[in-house]
């Protein structure tokens, strides 16, 4: 079905614009040849196709990142050339910067703005699927997308289904929640700390205590949405709310209300313990953007991100520790999707520039790292050496990241231990389940914005469970808290049952 358009009165000006420019801008068939060493990754062999005698199809794909490369068109000039090639296909970019990506995905969407693929993530996902927004592809991933579905298990496919329907292409990258705890290691080796005997919130408080005391700053050192990865052992079930869930691991697969449940009020406890005694920072309540060092943090990724990400980001060395399970769920498989439009007059095309993306090494670079010859190029070794770090694309939001060829600075292949991670990961018991919220919307809007008014103070530790979970749940069951649950709870039931 069509997704209907919507366009405002006092947006037309602005639509004519887009219209006008079409889904994929102007052909570029004389595009110069790209000068990637061939050694550097052969292509899904399936998708190469003779396009000399066919026409070339214009597709327009909308992303996030800082902007468009300030070497755009000499980039896609470029890719242009060598996916015209492979499938046939003349691309056009869109890089929408963040602080403008919420409400720019929102027009497209709600207008009926020419687009062929665009970015997104769950947070959209279901109510733009409501709306008609998106291509369902289902039927059409064996056929188009033949090396993403060797790459990706199955179990992530699922992860974006929909009533037994798939709208998005997963994004396979750290597809699954692993936290570690991030520790500032020069800490630990001077108080010799076993890390593996902190893991638990519980046990942290006297250390807490001795080293507030000792190096006169906050262990605990927080914005203000908290220490929120307690949470992330609840299935949020696509309710779009951290106090709404099943946890992952219970086979009964009873709907809850996380604040209550023994494990996250005790956590909750700790917080406002903390909070008292100073071992979290004062101004956490206000703080909307967290410090650079921190003691001691709990971040999501992988073991060697200690030595990629966080302690660069740090500027010191950092030690770390895995906090419980490596969890899949469906909200950890759409932190990045790509969808077709329901416009799109070529999706089929679109499903094979995405796999080309996904498995082809030579354009995975291409869109991950820039150009080559300008933003980076190959070393004697076949791994990339960066000219630069201008590249304004968002890695994450393209492809996987298996097939990038690693930096000449990488000792190990650290995408090799994220893939082991995503292999090993305990799924959730409701993986592939999205509650239909449909009937309790407004119920539920309306506990959201409740919790959302609670939760700073609640997650930093200043106010005291003890009062706060009470009043909270007083205030959602006059919101409609109890309907929202009994219909979760029916749909969980019946996908249960299945």
């Amino acid at each position: 079905m069509k997704f209907k358009k919507l366009v405002a009165t006092g947006l037309a000006a602005v639509m004519m614009l887009g219209t006008l420019a079409g889904c994929g801008g102007n052909p570029s068939n004389n595009q110069e040849t790209t000068t990637s060493n061939s050694s550097n990754g052969s292509g899904n062999q399936s998708q190469v196709q003779d396009t000399k005698n066919q026409e070339i199809v214009n597709l327009k794909w909308i992303t996030i990142g800082n902007g468009m490369p300030t070497n755009y068109d000499s980039w896609i000039a470029k890719v242009n050339s060598y996916i015209g090639e492979k499938i046939g296909v003349n691309l056009e970019m869109v890089v929408i910067p963040w602080g403008d990506w919420d409400k720019r995905r929102n027009i497209i969407i709600n207008t009926n703005e020419p687009y062929d693929i665009i970015f997104g993530t769950g947070n959209n996902y279901i109510a733009d699927i409501n709306l008609g927004a998106y291509y369902d592809v289902t039927d059409m991933l064996d056929t188009y997308m033949p090396g993403l579905k060797e790459l990706m298990p199955e179990k992530y496919w699922t992860g974006v289904r929909v009533k037994d329907r798939i709208y998005g292409i997963p994004t396979y990258k750290d597809s699954s929640i692993s936290n570690y705890a991030v520790w500032d290691k020069k800490i630990v080796d001077e108080y010799e700390i076993n890390m593996a005997d902190y893991v638990e919130l519980g046990s942290l408080t006297e250390l807490f205590e001795k080293l507030k005391a000792e190096k006169n700053d906050y262990p605990v050192y927080i914005k203000n949405d908290g220490v929120y990865y307690i949470f992330d052992v609840y299935d949020q079930i696509g309710s779009g709310t951290q106090i709404l869930g099943v946890r992952y691991d219970d086979k009964d697969a009873r709907v809850c209300f996380t604040l209550e449940e023994p494990d996250i009020y005790s956590a909750l406890e700790i917080f406002h313990e903390w909070n008292q005694k100073g071992i979290i920072n004062p101004d956490a309540v206000t703080l909307t953007e967290a410090r650079v060092y921190n003691m001691w943090r709990v971040a999501q990724g992988w073991e060697s991100a200690g030595v990629t990400s966080w302690g660069p980001q740090m500027g010191m060395e950092v030690a770390v520790q895995k906090v419980g399970d490596t969890i899949l769920s469906n909200e950890t498989v759409r932190g990045s999707i790509n969808m077709i439009s329901t416009n799109s007059k070529y999706p089929e095309k679109c499903l094979q520039l995405l796999d080309l993306v996904n498995t082809d090494t030579t354009l995975r670079d291409m869109f991950y790292y820039g150009e080559e010859g300008v933003n980076f190029e190959y070393n004697a070794d076949g791994k990339v050496h960066k000219i630069n770090q201008n590249w304004e694309m968002a890695g994450y939001t393209q492809g996987t990241f298996f097939t990038v060829t690693p930096v000449e600075t990488d000792e190990f292949n650290q995408w090799e231990e994220v893939k082991a991670l995503n292999e090993t990961a305990v799924s959730s018991v409701m993986l592939g389940f999205t509650f239909d919220t449909t009937s309790v919307s407004d119920q539920l809007a309306n506990c959201r914005e409740i919790w959302m008014r609670y939760r700073s103070e609640v997650m930093t530790g200043v106010q005291d469970p003890a009062v706060a979970v009470p009043k909270i749940k007083e205030e959602l069951m006059q919101a409609g808290w109890q309907d929202v649950i009994e219909e979760a709870q029916r749909q969980v039931d019946e996908f249960m049952a299945k």
